[in-house]
């Protein structure tokens, strides 16, 4: 049987949608032949599920573990045209289109693939035929659940961590390294960047010869069986290093992270949530342990600052701007507000993506299926703080040494 069918989404290319929204499309199927069906089969499926492996002991006492998790979203069935119990229908050469329509549940999670999992929703068309195989069709969309930075009111604050580190013990210590570092806030939004505030007062007797600063991204995979564990996999998105600083001396350095498209941070999922974080890592030379700072932050679909940099002075205002109505939105409004003072934002593809097979375990689907990548909320910032469309952010691989004019002060101090 030469059979072609396409799924399209109404007003919807990419097929991007929000929880609580009526996901509708067309289904179109293409015959060069007569065929027989029980029925055509709508199934639009949401799920969650995380899986891997591990190896643990030597020779007789080795073993591998398979670890699972899953959490459903989301089961719908409806027949097109006919029915499973029903009468074999017969359906002539040429094209056949059906229209549907399906409300998303309100509780569903934003989408994701990752290396031990995902969060995937999908439509598939089913040709029934009670007396041979059924033939099927496949494609996935995107859910984008919503966190609005204006509801989370500790993102609002400042955060400040900091490091001492002192090399050797004892009567052959050191003076303590200082490493600080600071953000103006902790909630963004792709297409904002993060200002991080780096300050080092280097009193001890080594080198530090570089500092590096990453924004990473950790996704946590949560099995069910055979027991819960869980799985924390970073993913460094961006990072830009800058130059050190010599022992008996001190710098400031502002280090600036591009947000590109990616999911917002989601932490509701049973089997697998996003968190993310800036880690600032001074280098040192030999056996020393290099010191860390880690500040989490939060990425959202709507933004606290109007910015495109936030920085300590304009978010001051931050809390007055909440009062706004148009910056009110909560994840049970289907069709989300977004705030006047900023276009719309895109959607697009994270960097790099790799498009995915969506075929489960041992599914064929004999019509075919249609390759995916998750699309994520951005907005394009011109230095006036107002979105504009440009180039994909950069390569998260790309590395940028920041020039010595980053560095506010340096002094140093004479050798004891």
């Amino acid at each position: 049987m030469s059979t072609t069918c396409d799924i399209k989404f109404d007003e919807n290319p990419y097929g991007v949608y929000f929880p609580g929204q009526t996901l509708s499309g067309s289904v179109e199927i293409r015959l060069a032949e007569l065929t027989k069906v029980k029925g055509i089969a709508l199934r639009i499926n949401g799920a969650a599920e995380v899986k891997w492996s591990e190896t643990t002991g030597t020779g007789k006492n080795r073993r591998t573990i398979h670890y699972h998790g899953r959490q459903d979203y989301m089961h719908s069935t409806t027949y097109l045209t006919g029915s499973k119990e029903g009468n074999t229908i017969e359906l002539l050469p040429g094209i056949h289109t059906y229209r549907f329509s399906c409300v998303l549940p309100p509780n569903l999670v934003t989408s994701l693939e990752a290396e031990h999992g995902h969060v995937r929703y999908t439509v598939k068309v089913i040709l029934e035929r009670s007396w041979k195989l059924d033939h099927s069709y496949k494609v996935a969309f995107t859910v984008l659940r919503h966190v609005n930075l204006n509801d989370e009111y500790d993102v609002r604050l400042p955060i400040k961590m900091d490091k001492a580190k002192t090399f050797c013990c004892g009567p052959c210590s050191s003076d303590p390294m200082h490493i600080s570092a600071q953000v103006p806030i902790s909630g963004y939004v792709p297409g904002q960047t993060i200002a991080v505030k780096i300050d080092v007062n280097n009193q001890s007797q080594k080198n530090l010869d570089e500092i590096s600063t990453k924004l990473i991204r950790i996704v946590s995979f949560i099995s069910q069986t055979p027991y819960c564990k869980v799985k924390d996999v970073p993913s460094i998105i961006a990072e830009r290093r800058c130059a050190g600083v010599n022992r008996l001396s001190e710098a400031s350095y502002e280090q600036h992270l591009l947000v590109p498209p990616l999911p917002p941070s989601s932490r509701t999922c049973q089997v697998l949530t996003i968190n993310y974080c800036i880690e600032v890592e001074g280098k040192i030379r030999g056996l020393a342990i290099n010191p860390k700072i880690k500040i989490p932050i939060t990425l959202g679909t709507i933004p606290l600052s109007m910015n495109a940099i936030p920085t300590l002075a304009n978010t001051m205002n931050i809390v007055i701007q909440q009062q706004l109505p148009n910056m009110s939105m909560n994840n049970s409004n289907p069709n989300p507000t977004f705030p006047t003072e900023l276009p719309p934002p895109t959607y697009e593809e994270v960097v790099n993506a790799t498009r995915i097979n969506i075929q489960d375990e041992g599914e064929s689907n004999e019509i075919g299926w249609r390759d995916f990548t998750p699309r994520y909320m951005v907005y394009r910032f011109n230095d006036a703080g107002v979105p504009e469309q440009g180039p994909p952010p950069p390569s998260p691989t790309t590395e940028v040494t920041e020039s010595a004019s980053n560095a506010v002060y340096k002094k140093s101090y004479p050798d004891k």
